[in-house]
């Protein structure tokens, strides 16, 4: 397969720590080619998406220098590649939106996303599970202080974190008793102009917190996560774990939302019971998992992505994912020639 990455600077991914590393090295010790390219290397040209991709190939080991150039970037058409990785680490600002615009216009009969750009841009990490409120924790989105105060006082304890947040950023723990309790919300909330997701806090973090591996609906894998010394919020992968029957009939509740949605690679966050985050930006914790404990989730992931393309020559997706109606009728997904590679983006060639 010819796989493209949007990621960071590939310079500044750790090797032993960054998912993208672990999906890369995995690509290419399975024969895959990889280009890699960041959110600023994206464009719109005569109606497809293409990018100034740079070919690339992994390192062995943890050594930062974890990849070789090789060969100069070009631009390319995005619908040349069987899979283009969105792999940029939230927050989803301004930049990160306009990306998920653009990549909007990669033909979905000929390249698999992963994931869609506009299942990441309506599943937001910290409301898409208000969808399904029989599984969450009691939860609260306001940026109104009286709320809050009444909440906080209502559970005992909650926890309060920005709604585009990620790595635990931003999150504090609220405490009715607490003197600095109104400082904490005007903080949370800058002041009432923006809202904020609060939940009741659950003993039952002092277990740990899981992280379960989704790739296509299914759990692949799970990890629990403890708070770290003199820190209420979750640390790196502490130990593997089993995949209970309240994890799997979990997913199968969230599994055909995150299929129409095109949100192929997820990490879902469960504390107990609970449902508490759906990632689905740039789904992390799978490098570290591999290097601390010798799986292959990586591995297991490029492995799903060649099963889907060898089946259906793209991923299985909604009914209504015609995005280029003009184009006619759909493309047959066989549409590789023999010979047939990437060209430059002037070249004017195209796969029929």
């Amino acid at each position: 397969m010819r796989l493209a990455f949007v990621a960071d600077p590939p310079e500044q991914l750790d090797a032993g720590l960054d998912t993208t590393v672990g999906l890369v090295r995995a690509a290419q010790s399975r024969g895959h080619q990889v280009w890699i390219t960041e959110t600023s290397g994206l464009a719109v040209v005569g109606g497809r998406a293409q990018a100034l991709l740079r070919p690339v190939q992994g390192t062995p080991g943890d050594d930062p220098a974890w990849f070789s150039p090789a060969g100069d970037p070009r631009w390319l058409p995005l619908d040349r590649m069987d899979a283009v990785f969105m792999r940029t680490d939230p927050p989803v600002g301004t930049a990160y939106l306009h990306a998920t615009y653009i990549l909007d216009s990669v033909d979905p009969t000929r390249t698999t996303m992963v994931n869609d750009p506009r299942g990441i841009r309506q599943a937001n990490e910290k409301l898409f599970a208000l969808r399904f409120p029989e599984l969450i924790p009691p939860t609260l989105v306001s940026a109104d202080a009286g709320l809050i105060a009444e909440f906080v006082h209502n559970h005992g304890m909650a926890v309060v974190k920005p709604i585009d947040g990620h790595a635990g950023r931003g999150v504090l723990q609220l405490r009715p008793d607490d003197p600095n309790l109104a400082s904490m919300v005007e903080l949370a909330t800058d002041y009432g102009r923006t809202p904020t997701v609060v939940q009741a806090y659950l003993d039952s973090v002092t277990d740990g917190n899981k992280r379960l591996f989704v790739v296509g609906g299914e759990v692949t894998g799970a990890v629990i996560r403890f708070p770290g010394p003199g820190d209420f919020r979750i640390g790196p992968p502490a130990e593997l774990t089993a995949v209970t029957a309240t994890d799997t009939a979990m997913v199968a509740r969230l599994a055909p939302a995150l299929r129409h949605l095109g949100l192929w690679l997820v990490g879902i966050d469960v504390i107990g019971d609970r449902l508490i985050e759906v990632n689905v930006t740039s789904p992390g914790a799978i490098t570290k998992t591999d290097v601390a404990f010798g799986t292959g989730l990586a591995d297991d992931v490029i492995a799903r992505l060649e099963s889907a393309r060898s089946v259906t020559g793209t991923l299985v997706r909604a009914p209504v994912r015609s995005r280029h109606p003009s184009r006619g009728r759909r493309r047959s997904p066989s549409w590789r020639g023999p010979g047939d590679t990437p060209t430059s983006a002037g070249s004017g060639q195209r796969r029929c």
